[in-house]
């Protein structure tokens, strides 16, 4: 679950449209706002061009629908690959690494990815090293972060782009802050 709220008439407009594409300015604003202008995984704040995600790709949709993901089980009342309740606000290094990817085999078990839509982020992820690092607080979270592979060390990566939000005083999310505790 995510903080943002959307106003009324964007969420009225949209339930009129047939199809809710992510190209749309207003299905991009719509999720931009619900997501509160940051990464719905990692929680980087929105800079150059951020993209939608689909939380289940519609190449994999007929696959999520039957039930034929290991790990991954249908998420009742989901309205397609294409509607609004599928898509997260999605920064540009969770997206590339996330691809297709619904699920994440872990040891020896498949877990599902965190789910925007559906999870709280901190029933899943925590952070050490003053926000620098994610850390997994359950086995979604862990299987997220390494399909995600959000603490990429590369300067020009996810852990490099964090640190300069850091260094700014923009991450993690001043709406996260308060809920966030860093693990001793």
């Amino acid at each position: 679950m995510t903080p943002g709220d959307v106003p009324e008439w964007i969420l009225q407009q949209l339930a009129e449209r047939t199809q809710q594409r992510p190209r749309d300015r207003l299905v991009r604003l719509a999720v931009r706002l619900r997501a509160s202008d940051a990464c719905e995984y990692c929680l980087l704040p929105t800079f150059n061009r951020f993209q939608i995600d689909h939380i289940v790709p519609p190449t994999r949709w007929i696959e999520y629908i039957s039930g034929r993901i290991q790990g991954v089980a249908p998420t009742p009342g989901r309205r397609g690959a294409n509607h609004l309740d599928n898509y997260a606000w999605c920064c540009p290094f969770c997206n590339a690494a996330k691809s297709r990817q619904v699920s994440r085999r872990v040891g020896r078990h498949s877990y599902r990815l965190f789910d925007p839509r559906h999870d709280r982020w901190t029933d899943h992820f925590g952070f050490i090293h003053q926000y620098l690092f994610i850390v997994g607080l359950s086995a979604i979270g862990n299987a997220t972060i390494e399909a995600l592979q959000m603490n990429d060390g590369r300067l020009d990566g996810p852990l490099g782009s964090r640190h300069e939000a850091i260094v700014r005083g923009q991450y993690p999310p001043s709406w996260a802050r308060p809920s966030l505790t860093e693990p001793g």
